[in-house]
This record gives C-alpha cells, structure tokens and sequence, in this order.
C-alpha cells in the first residue's frame, strides 16, 4: 500500500504494515480507526465490527499530520491536533430506554462542545457506524431517527443547517457495537460542494423521514498545507431516488459517475498526480470482485481502495463508496 508518511493524509494498512508505518510517523499521528477482527496496534483508539473484505482480516485507517501533534481528550472524546486540525472520536452504547435518536443528539452536543473548547470550530468531516441501521426503532427506522437527533443537536447548538456549516459525513452499518463516531474539524472552514447530479442531503423531502440527513457531498479544505477533497459516502443516488434497485453493477456504475463528477468540482484535481483512497462499503460480500475492477478500471491500480461488508443507510441501496483526495506528490 502507499506510504505517504511525510505529508498530511490517510493510509490503510493491515497490521503486518502497522507498527512499522506507526513508528515512522511517530509524533504525528492523529488517528487510527480499526475495522474487522481487533489487532494490537499502537495509536488505535476505535474499533469498529464491518468485515474486511478481500484477504484481509483487519484493516487499519491511519491519519497522519505533515506536522507535530498533540493528545486531547475531554468528557470522553479522545483526539490529537496538529494546530490547525483536530482528529477525535466517540463512543457510546445504547443502554435500555435509550433510542439511537438520544445518542445522536448526545454525542453531536459533545462533539460540539469538544470542537468550540480546543479552537476548531468548524466540523469537516464526520464518520457515524452503528448497528442495525435499517431496522425498526419505536416506528421509525434507526438511520431516520439518527437524523432527527443530529438535527436536533445542530440546531440547540446554533449550527445553521446549510452549505455554510454543515460537514461532508458518511453513515454506515456495523455488525455490533456502540454508535462509534469519529470527525475531522479545523481553525479554518472548509468550502462545501454539492453533487450537480443530486439534490443537497439536507433539503431532501420528508419522504426520507421527518429530519433530512445533515452533510455535504464533499468537503473542499487546506490540509498540512495541501489543497484535499473530502468525499462523502456516495451511492446510486440521482436527484434523491434511488437508482438500480436490485441491480449491484449498475448501481457501482452509478456510484462511480457521481464520484467521478464530484473530483470534476475540483480546480486543482489532476488524477495523474493526486493522492486519491477510497472506502468501499458492500451490502452483500459476493459483489467484491464485480465492484473491484470497476473501481480499478475508472481509477487504476494507483488508487488505494479498502473493501467492507456493511449494511448501507438505505435498504434499497447495494454498495456506498467514500473517499479523499490530496492534490500533493505521491
């Protein structure tokens, strides 16, 4: 796998690449999530329960700062900063009487907290797992009611809801577990950029249910010093319906266009020189190998590209991919 380990970016590593990779960029390590079967590595502080797919067991998110940083913590969140960027996490389990709505509002009030507390005020980037994201929760289905309780916390903490203030984010589906999140906030705002093909998540109808999703398709922001592309997760979405139910390649078709048209947004985009790595989510492991080489046919074996099996935030969609772009030297 790429090591990029001089420069502000991510890396996935399984753990035979861990400690080595960790040891070269110590002092500068802002997070490292871990998905699949737990390993014992330095620096990781969340674990999340998705099968990894494609040979390997475990894979290892690792971000890194081009600069030093140092260790935050406050009421549970646990993160590094480098200056000009904060990384953190959470956790919380879901005890008896609590519905995944009063998680979400908690842990978005503590996220808020946190960020205003150290200095970076704007949320860039936001990562949500939790289990059973298409079940039924007291009438409504769970990933709905996350939503009603991050917009409830958005708006008791005066956050506006539009292209000014909201992050890119991705919510996904974990086999167990708490609702484990983990953001990306900085000194500085990024710039959001919508999808011209789809309608922006926060003003969708309430045919999504009674509080729209709170993100941007992506998020445009100076990271150690180099221009990056936060990608959001992404999915066979037009407008705001779905496309291809049932059909999985044609919805990897779908997904890869609206990524491809969310790089075009980029003016300093240059997919020979840039650092692009995907985050591939799967409903169903045997599309693995299908969605791979579309994935490497659209852009080629450079890109670095971890594969998970996770339930997608609807039932009707079969694969979502995210991603992040440096436009730096590799």
């Amino acid at each position: 796998m790429r090591r990029d380990d001089q420069q502000f970016g991510l890396a996935y590593l399984d753990p035979s690449e861990a400690d080595d990779y960790l040891a070269r960029c110590e002092g500068r390590v802002l997070g490292v999530i871990g998905f699949g079967r737990r390993a014992t590595v330095a620096h990781a502080t969340v674990w999340v329960n998705i099968p990894v797919l494609g040979g390997h067991d475990t894979c290892l998110e690792v971000w890194t700062s081009d600069a030093p940083v140092e260790p935050l913590a406050y009421q549970g969140i646990v993160g590094a900063s480098d200056g000009k960027v904060l990384f953190a996490s959470l956790s919380l389990e879901q005890r008896a009487g609590e519905t995944l709505e009063m998680l979400a509002a908690q842990s978005y009030t503590s996220i808020f907290e946190f960020i205003e507390r150290h200095g970076y005020s704007n949320l860039l980037r936001v990562w949500h797992y939790f289990p059973q994201i298409n079940d039924n929760e007291n009438g409504v289905e769970r990933y709905r009611g996350f939503n009603i309780g991050r917009h409830a916390a958005f708006v008791a903490g005066g956050r506006g809801i539009g292209a000014a203030s909201v992050p890119a984010a991705s919510a996904l589906g974990s086999d167990s577990g708490a609702l484990t999140i983990y953001f990306m906030a900085g000194k500085q705002p990024g710039t959001a950029v919508e999808n011209p093909r789809q309608i922006s998540a926060y003003h969708y109808p309430k045919l999504f249910g009674p509080r729209s999703p709170i993100f941007a398709r992506a998020m445009s922001a100076t990271l150690g010093g180099q221009p990056g592309f936060l990608i959001s997760g992404t999915a066979s979405i037009v407008g705001y319906e779905t496309l291809h139910r049932g059909d999985a390649e044609q919805q990897a078709a779908e997904t890869l266009l609206n990524i491809r048209t969310l790089l075009q947004q980029i003016p300093h985009y240059n997919a020979a020189q840039g650092r692009l790595s995907l985050k591939v989510y799967l409903r169903h492991a045997g599309d693995l190998e299908m969605v791979r080489s579309k994935v490497q046919a659209e852009f080629g074996t450079a890109c670095v590209a971890a594969y998970l099996r996770s339930d997608i935030c609807r039932s009707d969609l079969l694969l979502e991919i995210e991603g992040v772009y440096f436009n730096g030297a590799r």
